[in-house]
């Protein structure tokens, strides 16, 4: 019987992960830099990733010379939520993102 409920468990955390439901169920992930004049929205789905907020990030910094002094770290806006199993392929293979520093809106 607790072998049936494992299997069970697993199977519906690797649906909600690797099919098209993680696609409708994928979290908007926001970004900003310490003062806040940069701002980017990761979009499920949409065809933003976080090498596309790297990469924006890199140019804001090239176009604006001044913000590239003192803090200049980018912050990740949004909650980390590990209770979201159906996010946690993201958590586990894209894990970059969730090891920037959080920094409230």
């Amino acid at each position: 019987m607790k072998k049936n409920i494992i299997i069970t468990i697993i199977a519906i955390i690797l649906i909600f992960n690797y099919t098209p439901i993680n696609y409708i169920l994928k979290e908007n992930y926001t970004y900003s830099n310490f003062d806040g004049s940069f701002t980017f929205s990761e979009e499920g789905g949409k065809g933003f990733n976080y090498t596309s907020v790297i990469r924006a990030y890199t140019y804001f910094l090239c176009q604006h010379p001044e913000k590239d002094q003192g803090d200049n770290r980018l912050y990740r806006t949004f909650a980390f939520k590990p209770w979201c199993f159906w996010e946690w392929g993201q958590m586990i293979f894209h894990s970059d993102r969730f090891l920037l520093s959080y920094k409230k809106r």
